[in-house]
């Protein structure tokens, strides 16, 4: 009889563990699945378009590369953890940019630029920056800040406008869908480039990258840890998941 009465608890202890371990996984208490995958995808462009160009993108959590389209579009779909550093490269010119999460980010002249202003508000070079965005949790916290990154565009276009006398069509440059050889902010581009803010090789100009880096000095970052993050078409939106290196889009 004892031995029966042994028996029952124990079959009794063993189905409140299960019952127990089910009920955490349904509340989210267990361990984690696969990584959903992102898209980040956008146009390449110098004011002409990066026609086929190399794009490779670096996050705080997985990699990927793909080749644009004949009008500078690229599109790549991985499992990933932003920020991400985005380098588009021809052979003629290699310009950076940066995704916060999934969404549409562009890589232009005024994206490069961008990047020397926050730079210059992390107290670092852009190449410091470049180097430490998937290390960095304080370059993390500001690439992933909508408030901070908004702050930095209008900056940047404040700065086009007080040397050159140009005013972008907007500033959201970063996250706006264009098509190249069309109005708005491909216009931008062809007319920086004839102000001679943009140089041959797709870089803005080295006085106006320098102008870039002080006035972001002016307006220096912590960990940038308000705002959301930045995705597609606009200055909000959902990140990827962390994950490693996925497939081409």
């Amino acid at each position: 009889m004892k031995l029966f009465h042994a028996a029952k608890q124990r079959s009794l202890q063993l189905g409140a563990v299960a019952l127990a371990t089910s009920l955490l996984a349904a509340c989210g208490g267990g361990s984690s699945g696969s990584a959903p995958s992102g898209t980040v995808s956008g146009t390449a462009a110098v004011g002409a378009a990066m026609a086929n160009a190399s794009i490779t993108l670096s996050c705080k959590s997985g990699s990927s590369s793909t080749t644009a389209n004949a009008s500078g579009a690229y599109s790549a779909t991985f499992a990933f953890d932003g920020p991400c550093v985005i380098t588009a490269t021809n052979g003629t010119a290699t310009v950076h940019s940066f995704a916060s999460g999934a969404g549409t980010y562009n890589v232009t002249p005024l994206t490069e630029l961008l990047l020397s202003y926050m730079a210059g508000s992390l107290g670092t070079t852009l190449n410091g920056l470049l180097g430490a965005i998937t290390t960095n949790t304080t370059y993390q916290g500001a690439l992933t800040n909508s408030t901070a990154i908004a702050n930095a565009q209008n900056s940047v276009a404040q700065l086009i406008k007080s040397q050159y006398g140009v005013t972008l069509s907007t500033s959201s440059f970063l996250t706006v869908s264009f098509t190249p050889g069309q109005t708005g902010a491909d216009s931008d581009l062809d007319t920086l480039q004839t102000k001679g803010a943009i140089t041959s090789n797709g870089q803005p100009a080295s006085s106006l990258s320098s102008a870039a880096v002080s006035a972001g000095a002016s307006s220096p970052l912590g960990g940038g840890s308000s705002g959301g993050t930045t995705g597609s078409g606009s200055a909000t939106g959902g990140t990827g998941g962390t994950g490693g290196t996925g497939t081409t889009g």
